[in-house]
């Protein structure tokens, strides 16, 4: 459920920024984070070029599904087109974190997918996480790219960018970012030991963690 007034989902997008930064998830002012407003076409996002440590809960800023800022005095960030096209395409969505973390980034350096290598993985990300292909960010082309290559997933690297999660609430959402970076990080060692020695989750488990990813999917819809 996402939050019903203003000031909660701007105090939810600012308290997850913090969180963000003290997991290293971001740094200054790059990444960004929203959430739809219940029983409004409305969504709270970060604003643009504003530093995490020096930002405030009235700097959140509110935009409609066109882009049109509703209420604030700055500008939403540069990637709200990205944030809006996940929302239109994904019903199911109430939350986005876009982050720059270290090791999902060097995964869309590589433009290398991220497969199923341990528990838990499938059923909070849906399967394997693929690579959107490069769009300047900011633009239309980096949106459409991200929202195909995401799919019914709940995470999406961006090449030679970094990484978005999804999920029902922005909780989900930072949850997602966080399992994401820990998988990028064992695969990267593992791979730096022998990459040929990597080995998926059984065929079996993966197919049972799906099911589980679409029946958590739908009891955490609204």
């Amino acid at each position: 459920m996402t939050p019903d007034s203003t000031q909660d989902v701007k105090r939810e997008v600012f308290d997850v920024c913090q969180e963000m930064l003290k997991a290293a998830l971001v740094i200054g002012s790059s990444g960004n984070a929203s959430i739809r407003i219940n029983n409004t076409d409305n969504v709270a996002i970060t604003p643009s070029n504003v530093d995490y440590t020096c930002m405030d809960i009235k700097d959140v800023m509110i935009i409609d599904m066109n882009g049109e800022i509703v209420e604030g005095e700055r500008n939403p960030s540069s990637e709200y087109p990205l944030h809006l096209a996940i929302y239109q395409a994904r019903p199911d969505v109430n939350a986005i974190i876009h982050t720059h973390c270290v090791y999902a980034s060097t995964m869309a350096v590589l433009r290398e997918p991220l497969p199923p290598i341990v528990d838990e993985f499938v059923i909070r990300l849906g399967g394997q996480v693929e690579v959107a292909e490069y769009g300047f960010m900011g633009s239309e082309e980096l949106a459409k790219n991200t929202v195909e290559a995401l799919g019914p997933r709940n995470a999406v690297f961006l090449a030679n960018h970094g990484a978005v999660c999804v999920g029902p609430t922005l909780d989900d959402a930072l949850y997602n970012a966080l399992l994401l970076q820990r998988v990028a990080h064992i695969y990267l060692l593992a791979a730096s030991v022998d990459k040929k020695k990597i080995t998926m989750l059984p065929t079996e488990s993966i197919e049972t963690q799906q099911q589980m990813f679409e029946v958590m999917k739908h009891l955490k819809k609204r």
